[in-house]
């Protein structure tokens, strides 16, 4: 009997809180033996984690816990601040660039090669910047084809430290990387488009680009819903500033006949400072089971991504618009490229892109457009971009 091969996908994140690339190792674990090296978050996405790791017996996880690696997490940290200090040195150095850019990096590499010392992986996955380092090393030293995942435009995210070079490091990483790549997976086309501005790759190497969609199984076929209120639903994991949500709470003020519910960990501080109607209901964050049949509940899906924040805000596809498009609710959303472009693409009546206030395109909208008839017609049409289907483009890459 053919052995499988070995694949190794490499994060800096829990995996709760990557959940495109639990999707793309449970779309391949049949055909290939999956290893996943990631941390352990001692936060909200902990018991979710579990879960993820229950469900998956036959894929083997190796999480770093840097509450159990005190000493190491430490030295990492110290290689962090001095590559940060070394930047100006060397400004073209790839090494420098990914100590300074990430902390994990170094210590993601100590951990791969210490996997491959025991398996011979076929290819690695790199599923965020901080996990390029790593993969591409593996990938030089031991002849593994590289994957890189462009689940965000990084260089186009907002910096917090080290502001002189971190974007310069940010750009020299994906260049470097896409250099060695033998293929490279988008989240989104205007991620894909922004990145052939700007690096180069291969001839030889595969791309595609891959929405970040669920399972249409894990979303049911609407059912009438026996109300007088509009239910408006907004998602994400933290409800907070920088994510639109100023314009819920004055929508909210104005339209006592509508309902919005905000699904997230709640920012105490950021809420404590906003007066909220009767009309807003906060929810907990849910496991994705229960929140995607929460969402079958819904009328509206709000996506008010700002291109204010960053520009990766702009031109990606968030996980929230997909699982509104899944479920069949009809979608607000504001003018981003990303998701502009995603609308335009879809030949039924998914949702409009707003041209003013969420107030004034509620107040506006069409009551027929969230008639259950319409909702069933627009939960049909999404199967075509589903998980199911997209996988299908990833596990050509692999072929």
């Amino acid at each position: 009997m053919k052995k499988k091969p070995h694949l190794l996908f490499i994060t800096t994140s829990s995996l709760a809180a990557n959940p495109r690339l639990v999707k793309e190792f449970e779309a391949l674990k049949k055909d290939f033996n999956c290893f996943v090296l990631s941390y352990i978050h001692h936060d909200w996405t902990l018991e979710l984690t579990e879960a993820i790791k229950i469900r998956n017996p036959e894929v083997q996880f190796v999480e770093i816990d840097r509450k159990n690696k005190v000493l190491q997490t430490v030295q990492f940290k110290i290689k962090h601040k001095l590559a940060i200090l070394l930047n100006s040195v060397f400004l073209n150095s790839f090494k420098i660039a990914a100590y300074a850019s990430n902390d994990k990096a170094p210590q993601l590499w100590l951990a791969a090669k210490k996997m491959a010392r025991e398996f011979a992986f076929s290819r690695v996955f790199a599923h965020n910047l901080g996990a390029f380092y790593a993969a591409v090393k593996l990938s030089d030293n031991s002849q593994v084809s590289l994957q890189l995942d462009i689940e965000d435009y990084y260089p186009g995210e907002a910096l917090y430290f080290n502001k002189k070079y971190e974007k310069r490091n940010r750009m020299l990483i994906m260049s470097h990387g896409f250099l060695k790549a033998n293929s490279i997976t988008y989240a989104s086309k205007g991620i894909e488009i922004e990145c052939e501005k700007h690096f180069n790759v291969s001839a030889q190497t595969k791309q595609a680009t891959i929405i970040n969609a669920f399972n249409a199984i894990d979303f049911n076929q609407p059912k009438p819903q026996d109300s007088t209120h509009i239910k408006c639903v907004w998602f994400s994991q933290h409800i907070g500033p920088n994510r639109g949500l100023e314009q819920v709470f004055e929508a909210a003020k104005a339209m006592s006949q509508v309902k919005f519910h905000l699904i997230g960990n709640k920012n105490e501080p950021y809420i404590d400072t906003m007066t909220l109607s009767s009309n807003i209901i906060l929810h907990d964050i849910m496991s994705q089971e229960d929140l995607h049949n929460f969402l079958g509940e819904m009328d509206i899906g709000l996506a008010l991504e700002s291109e204010q924040v960053d520009y990766n805000r702009d031109i990606c596809l968030t996980n929230k618009f997909l699982a509104y498009a899944q479920s069949g609710l009809y979608i607000l959303a504001t003018n981003t490229f990303g998701q502009s472009q995603f609308l335009n693409s879809l030949n039924y009546n998914a949702g409009l892109i707003m041209e003013s206030t969420l107030n004034d395109s509620l107040m506006q909208i069409n009551r027929d457009v969230l008639s259950t008839e319409n909702k069933i017609e627009r939960w049909h049409n999404a199967k075509l971009f589903s998980w199911e289907n997209e996988q299908i483009k990833l596990k050509k890459l692999l072929e």
